[in-house]
């Protein structure tokens, strides 16, 4: 009987975990970005009435002209969920030199030759390597904080117009 018993209620349980809803509360900087829950749109923040159940769950937080964030959540039983979420403005910004036989590399990803490029960056900090003949002549970290240009001289820190 006591084996009969357990297993109800080990049934009953797992049907409240897997069925039971917590309050979402969701706020982000700027306001108004659209937030998924595991690819369904919950609507653009402030959320404040929002419903999510207990297990694992992902968040997409999506802001034209914004880096966008996606975020995994384990979800306990408890009475609210409430996250904050910052997204970072994305900036255009733009390498010039006068230098010739270079090749420059930002962040392992970005690559060009051109004597001046037009980039969208994430605002932070962001790595730049330089490299003439096939070697590394120059590496340095330059910070995003504004749409603004780069002039990159050799030998010399880069220098913002």
């Amino acid at each position: 009987m006591k084996i009969l018993y357990k297993s109800i209620l080990l049934t009953i349980f797992a049907f409240s975990c897997i069925f039971a809803q917590v309050r979402l509360l969701v706020n982000t900087i700027p306001k108004r970005v659209e937030i998924f829950l595991d690819g369904q749109s919950l609507g653009k923040t402030p959320i404040n009435s929002g419903k999510i159940s207990i297990g694992e769950h992902q968040f997409k937080i999506i802001k034209e002209g914004y880096a966008p964030l996606t975020y995994d959540l384990l979800v306990n039983p408890a009475e609210t969920v409430k996250l904050d979420f910052f997204l970072n403005p994305i900036y255009k910004i733009q390498f010039k030199t006068d230098q010739n036989g270079l090749i420059f590399e930002l962040n392992d990803v970005h690559r060009w030759e051109d004597k001046i490029i037009r980039l969208q960056l994430e605002a932070g900090e962001h790595f730049l390597r330089v490299f003439k003949l096939g070697e590394v002549i120059d590496e340095q970290t330059i910070t995003v904080d504004e749409p603004k240009t780069f002039n990159y001289f050799l030998n010399k820190p880069i220098s913002k117009e």
